[in-house]
């Protein structure tokens, strides 16, 4: 079966199976975002339910959170009791890259081994260098391509394909993707753990979460942005999946906590207001959150039923204070704009989180600490600041390279002659604590509660284990400083 509307692609099968039992690993122990990485491994999870139309067993083995594969030993160990003939890894990211190929290169050898994602994608051949044990590299998505390999077609006829041939590694020409709608269902059965909203190891939010990819792709060129490319380096063309398919998938779940992983899940507002009115009509009881970009103000009554729908929280890219900065990244809209769109958001009673960009080429400190004062005009209940970054196949790194006194980290953040990583970083706590004062962060978990996104109870535990704690360890700082000097 499809999240489709059709699965007859991914229900064909190329001869007989070849492997019995395929384990389909997250070999990160740790997540980029620290504490919040709590999302299911949702790419994975797709490859995963491809390989289980052509493989009687599959595991998942998320190491961020399934304890019985910690530490890396214990994994080899189950790889070889439990009879895994085929072993595929997901390597997404340049964060702790170093340690994920230390562990895929332990793996047992004598085990046919595929490494996919965003990261092996664009570095095929250190992989395969550095990991001998690794028998091929798919490139870009990777669903048919699992299907072919584990059903046997021949590895010099399957495309987005780099595997070894006669002591080199041959790069079969680059895969053209089927439609979404195509994908296979994902099987949540396949996992070993369940998916909460934690922070500072307090579970503050309760249900089970899940995600839902409804789309692929961006239509948008905002200039810092990866996530619009395809793995390879090609502009994703934007593609959807219908509101009905979205609409069963989410029916169909347990969690009631579910995300998008949408780019931006509001391309076609038609689209959205389509799954709202299905969502209300049937009676399906969610609290669903999603990016958007603040320009979804134009449509009210869209909001009015996202509202009854169940959406709780939107992650708005707003990026600037500054007008100069929106064009240069080209955002579309300009801090006026903003003021606009926001008279119209706060009239519905949906949690807004706003993400900032700092170090922009150009930018100073002072229109830097400019973000809480705007973010405060422009009502957004919560923010994030995050650091310039120049990452690959992005306009905003032919940018870099070429403006004399900016340079970039081996992760891509983005620094200058005027402010290095810690100036960045010092002028990010300045930001943090003007705008989370005491009280706005009790307002904004008041908004959570009155919304009915969490219990006032957990949020609770989450001010005590966190925000007060802190608070209080900077208080006995500033008194032993003080002692100190007197």
């Amino acid at each position: 079966m499809s999240t489709g509307d059709s699965g007859e692609y991914y229900s064909r099968r190329i001869g007989m199976p070849k492997y019995h039992h395929a384990i389909c690993i997250n070999p990160y122990y740790e997540e980029s975002s620290g504490a919040m990485g709590f999302f299911p491994p949702t790419g994975l999870e797709y490859i995963a339910s491809a390989l289980s139309t052509c493989v009687p067993r599959v595991t998942i083995a998320d190491l961020r959170h399934d304890s019985e594969f910690r530490p890396g030993p214990s994994l080899s160990d189950f790889i070889r009791s439990e009879g895994v003939d085929f072993i595929a890894l997901s390597v997404n990211w340049e964060f702790k890259f170093d340690e994920a190929l230390d562990l895929v290169s332990f793996l047992p050898s004598e085990i046919y081994t595929i490494v996919g994602g965003q990261e092996a994608s664009v570095r095929v051949d250190e992989i395969m260098n550095r990991c001998q044990n690794v028998d091929c590299v798919g490139r870009g998505e990777g669903e048919e391509i699992v299907i072919e390999l584990a059903s046997g077609k021949p590895l010099t006829e399957i495309t987005g394909l780099s595997h070894r041939l006669n002591g080199s590694v041959v790069h079969n020409e680059n895969r053209t993707v089927g439609p979404m709608e195509n994908l296979p269902q994902r099987d949540r059965s396949l996992r070993r753990v369940t998916y909460g909203i934690k922070r500072y190891g307090v579970k503050f939010v309760s249900g089970e979460l899940d995600t839902v990819m409804s789309s692929r792709g961006c239509p948008f060129n905002c200039k810092f942005c990866s996530f619009n490319r395809n793995p390879l380096g090609k502009k994703r063309d934007y593609e959807e999946r219908s509101a009905k398919s979205v609409f069963r998938e989410i029916q169909s779940l347990e969690a009631d906590l579910v995300f998008f992983v949408d780019d931006n899940f509001f391309v076609n507002p038609k689209r959205v207001e389509k799954l709202c009115d299905l969502l209300i009509e049937n009676g399906v009881k969610k609290r669903l959150l999603a990016q958007a970009r603040p320009d979804i103000a134009r449509y009210p009554v869209l909001l009015e039923k996202m509202k009854r729908a169940g959406f709780k929280i939107l992650l708005l890219g707003i990026e600037s204070a500054h007008d100069w900065i929106l064009k240069d990244l080209n955002k579309g809209y300009t801090t006026a704009q903003l003021r606009e769109y926001f008279d119209v958001l706060r009239k519905y009673d949906i949690y807004y989180h706003g993400y900032f960009i700092i170090g922009n080429i150009g930018e100073t400190e002072e229109e830097m600490l400019e973000i809480p004062r705007f973010a405060d005009e422009l009502g957004l209940d919560s923010i994030s600041y995050l650091k310039l970054r120049a990452l690959r196949f992005t306009a905003i790194k032919d940018i870099v390279e070429t403006t004399p006194g900016y340079y970039t980290t081996s992760r891509g953040f983005v620094y200058s002659d005027r402010f290095s990583m810690e100036d960045l970083r010092q002028i990010g706590k300045k930001i943090r604590h003007e705008f989370y004062t005491p009280k706005r962060f009790t307002k904004a978990l008041r908004k959570l509660v009155r919304i009915k996104f969490a219990a006032r109870r957990d949020l609770a535990a989450l001010l005590f284990r966190g925000p007060l704690a802190h608070y209080n360890r900077r208080r006995q700082k500033r008194s032993k400083d003080k002692e100190a000097g007197s």
